[in-house]
Formats: C-alpha cells, structure tokens, sequence
C-alpha cells in the first residue's frame, strides 16, 4: 500500500474456511488422533501502579522506528514494550428489552492512539477527538472514514463463520476486542504486550478463565443453568462461540509472534477520575460514545458479513 488507511478486507479472506466434508476414515482418524493441547488463555493485566488512571499509566508517546514515520501510541510509562488498546460496544433494544418487535442494533469501538495533533509525550487524549468510520462514503460534512485513532462502526450481523447472530451488548465489545486485535500487526510494530482495557468483565474473566472450562465442556451449559433475565429457559449452549474461538486465535497467533495479550477491568464509564489519584477512565467514556454513534446514528449503515479492518501504517 503507498498510503496510510483503513482498508476493508473482503468477506471471503474476514471469514474463517468452511470445514471440509468429512469421510468415514477422516472421522475414525480423527477419533484416534491424541486429545487437542489445553487452551491456554489471556492474562489479566496488572498494573504497576494501581493508583494512577489507564490515561496516566499508557500515556501517549511518539514511537519511532527505522522503516517509518514516527506515530503515536499509548504506552506503558513503566515499561516501553507494552501498549494499550480501549474497546467498547454497545447495544440498542439490547435484549430487546425496548421492542420485541425490533431488531437490536450494536456497535462497536476501539482506540489505539490519540488524533490529537497537540497530543505529546504524557498527555492524554483531547476531548474532542474524532472518529473514523470505515464503512462511511465521505458524503459532505460531518462523521467521516478518514484514518483517526478510534475506530467505530455497526456490529455485523453475521459472525466469522458465516452465521447469522443477533445482535448484544456482550457481543459488540467483545467484537470490538478483536477488531481491535486485528487491525495492525502488533507484534510487527515490536510490542511485547498488548493491554485491553474495558469495563465488562464478561470479556475480561472469559477471555483469562472461562473459556478454557466453556472449550472442554464443547460449550454446553451445566444441567441446571440459570433462566434468563425475562425469565425463560436460558440456551443450552453458552453465547458467542464463534467471536470467541476467532478471538482465541488471534491471541495465540500474537503469542506465537512474542505478543502477550492481557486485559485489564476497570470501572465503567459512569466513574471518571483520570487524573491520576483513580483507576477510572475517560478512555472508556469516549469509547463508548463512538459505540454508541456507531449503533444510534449510522443507521444507513448496514455491514451484513463478518469484516476485518486492516489499518495501513497507521
């Protein structure tokens, strides 16, 4: 590529291959073949001072590198090798607990650097930053797919599998994580450790803990699993399997690249002490904004198959 940008993968390299047809020798083959390696899942991150804002602890440096120009980056002011990543999503009619009658619409956001153009060494991100939208036409003013630091759009309506899957809050954050994991050669750019930093600690606990036990239980649900929140039966089967084993494979391919991959759980938006003497996050308050712009105002929008975004020197 001879310019910087967000460039859209076509649906056919953004999903995973179909299976291939099974024969009666593949299956008893595959029946004797020894059991697959434990998962080994992500860590949770912790940080080196515990008192000090994600803001304060990855405040935004200029990286520079011998290949290309010098860019942005929120960095680990206690350890070079280590970034930082803040997703978020967010769900309208989530649950359908607006509508029964309407489909629920999420988005989806990540930031990976700060816009701002004043930004230097330890500051933290303007307030009025903007945000890309890679699926937009550029049409007159307003929001725009021009590159930025934080990346918003809608949560496809199917997974990486091909599938369709009704759109949820968990389900557009935990998109957002990969998106976000997808979007640059990490371990390329020479970083140890990628920190993810969110407000769900169904992202944060299944991604380091759960998803080992929801692997060897082929993802069924216990016997006597709880009903869901409207009272009903809940799904035999735990959500999001497919966002979580393309999950699961990014992370493993960073690794094997000498990338670790950590989350660290804060509070949510409504908890805003970035300066310095908290462990709140105005990271997650403008993530969430854009996710919600995503959901809410982007409604001509509409991204049907699973799609990677590939940022471009960036």
């Amino acid at each position: 590529m001879d310019s910087p940008g967000i460039y859209i993968a076509p649906p056919c390299l953004s999903q995973a291959p179909p299976p291939p047809k099974s024969s009666p020798s593949s299956i008893r083959k595959r029946q004797q073949r020894k059991p697959k390696p434990a998962i080994v899942p992500a860590t949770i991150f912790t940080p080196q001072d515990g008192n000090l804002a994600p803001e304060i602890h990855f405040p935004v440096q200029t990286v520079f590198a011998p290949d290309r120009p010098p860019y942005p980056r929120f960095v680990n002011r206690f350890d070079s090798r280590e970034m930082l990543l803040v997703i978020d999503g967010s769900c309208i009619n989530n649950g359908r607990s607006i509508s029964q009658d309407e489909a629920p619409t999420g988005g989806c956001s990540f930031m990976y650097k700060s816009s701002s153009s004043s930004s230097t060494s330890y500051n933290t991100v303007a307030a009025g930053d903007p945000i890309t939208f890679p699926f937009l036409n550029n049409k007159g003013t307003g929001p725009t797919s021009t590159p930025t630091g934080s990346v918003a759009f809608r949560l496809e309506d199917h997974g990486p599998t091909g599938h369709f899957a009704e759109h949820t809050s968990n389900r557009a954050k935990l998109r957002a994580v990969i998106a976000a994991l997808q979007f640059r050669p990490w371990a390329g750019e020479g970083w140890r450790r990628v920190v993810i930093l969110t407000d769900l600690s169904y992202i944060v606990y299944g991604a380091t803990a759960w998803l080992p036990r929801w692997v060897a239980r082929r993802w069924r649900k216990p016997k006597r699993s709880p009903r869901s929140e409207d009272g009903r039966p809940g799904s035999r089967f735990y959500a999001n399997r497919d966002l979580w084993e393309e999950l699961q494979r990014r992370i493993e391919e960073l690794r094997g690249n000498g990338c670790e991959v950590s989350f660290w759980l804060v509070p949510g938006a409504g908890y805003d002490d970035a300066d310095g003497t908290g462990v709140g996050s105005s990271h997650i308050k403008r993530a969430k904004a854009a996710a919600r712009m995503a959901a809410r105002q982007m409604p001509e929008v509409q991204v049907v198959e699973f799609t990677r975004l590939c940022g471009i020197m960036l």
